[in-house]
């Protein structure tokens, strides 16, 4: 069996999808794989991948529409078969239907779609057409992502055909990272920070009423918040109104991640869906406590009372309660950090799920 695999991601911005995609292709190549790859043009994915030389790369302006037009699949197809392709792993349900056609129609053996968003697939004829004639498999980051993708439509695709394999940390290569904190500490002053895009998912509104309350409540805290996006303007209005602007730092997209969590205390992820959520393993890694909201994948990260406090979504009150606990209780913070690193280290290693992964391939 050929181990020819194609990594395809159109998705131009860059997130937690783009970083497994990213990890997995060298990873994969340096444990002997075949690997190549399509992104859309332009991407930051892209970009990255344009400097491995040993991963073919194909890059399209790619788009919802795209599986209409004759042209890109002829391109698409042509790359299939001059890299040998066995193997096609698709990220978006836009590249399902471009890449997951091409790929069929140039006799791809395993179309995957690994989905990494836990919302629910429309139960429409297209989608019915895909998951039953065109995909192979369908790879989940998350039970709670395979459980919403056949919410709608529990026999949209065999469930013998579906998998999970969490995203691993590559964890001595995050260890050997600087731990120069990225924003200078104030020593007896704690931290909370929070990373993601600045969109309505992440639930920031959340953890800036949080913030406040912890103010009325005389706790004077720094919040650092990592990432960029559309509501940014309107977040630092809300920051503004709140009287935070003292308290809340705006660092937009950090690249060392590891700098900005040795630059904080505590990890606040208010998100009010994740399908997996790299930030929670990676902070966990550092020792470092989670105050989150109990939604989709994050209680099968976070362990509420041992790792971290899981609040109801939506919550500004419980969140601000369980944040006031972590605030007040640095033995806490330490013990809740400490329990982390051993989770990461037993379920979440890029050593373990690597091997989930190509078992799954090469079955």
């Amino acid at each position: 069996m050929t181990r020819s695999l194609c990594l395809f991601d159109s998705n131009r911005a860059w997130g937690g999808g783009e970083q497994w995609f990213h990890t997995h292709a060298l990873l994969l190549a340096r444990r002997g794989w075949r690997v190549c790859a399509v992104t859309n043009a332009p991407s930051e994915l892209g970009e990255r991948l344009s400097s491995e030389p040993s991963i073919p790369l194909l890059r399209l302006p790619l788009g919802n529409l795209s599986f209409l037009n004759p042209a890109v699949l002829r391109r698409l197809g042509g790359f299939f078969r001059h890299n040998a392709v066995d193997t096609v792993i698709l990220a978006l349900p836009s590249d399902v239907k471009a890449g997951g056609l091409a790929a069929k129609l140039a006799g791809v053996r395993r179309i995957v779609f690994r989905r990494g968003i836990a919302l629910p697939t429309r139960n429409t004829f297209l989608n019915r057409l895909y998951f039953q004639h065109v995909l192979t498999n369908l790879l989940c980051n998350s039970e709670h992502t395979r459980r919403m993708v056949l919410a709608e439509n529990p026999d949209l695709i065999p469930l013998e055909r579906t998998a999970v394999v969490h995203n691993g940390l590559d964890l001595p290569a995050f260890d050997a990272l600087s731990t120069e904190p990225l924003v200078p500490r104030t020593p007896g002053r704690v931290v909370i920070g929070c990373a993601g895009r600045l969109t309505e998912q992440k639930g920031h509104v959340y953890l800036l009423k949080a913030s406040a309350l912890l103010r009325q409540r005389g706790l004077d805290v720094t919040v650092l918040l990592a990432g960029a996006g559309e509501l940014e303007r309107d977040l630092r209005a809300r920051t503004t109104a709140l009287g935070l602007d003292q308290n809340v730092r705006f660092l937009g997209f950090v690249k060392e991640m590891k700098r900005f969590y040795a630059s904080i205390d505590i990890l606040a992820l208010p998100s009010l869906w994740e399908g997996f959520g790299y930030v929670l393993t990676e902070a966990m890694s550092m020792g470092l406590p989670v105050a989150a909201f109990d939604t989709s994948n994050i209680p099968e990260v976070v362990v509420h009372g041992e790792t971290g406090l899981l609040s109801p979504v939506r919550d500004a009150e419980a969140l601000t309660a369980d944040l006031e606990l972590l605030v007040r209780d640095p033995d806490l913070r330490h013990r809740m950090g400490a329990a982390g690193r051993r989770r990461v280290e037993e379920r979440f290693t890029l050593e373990r799920t690597i091997l989930d992964l190509e078992r799954l391939l090469l079955s």
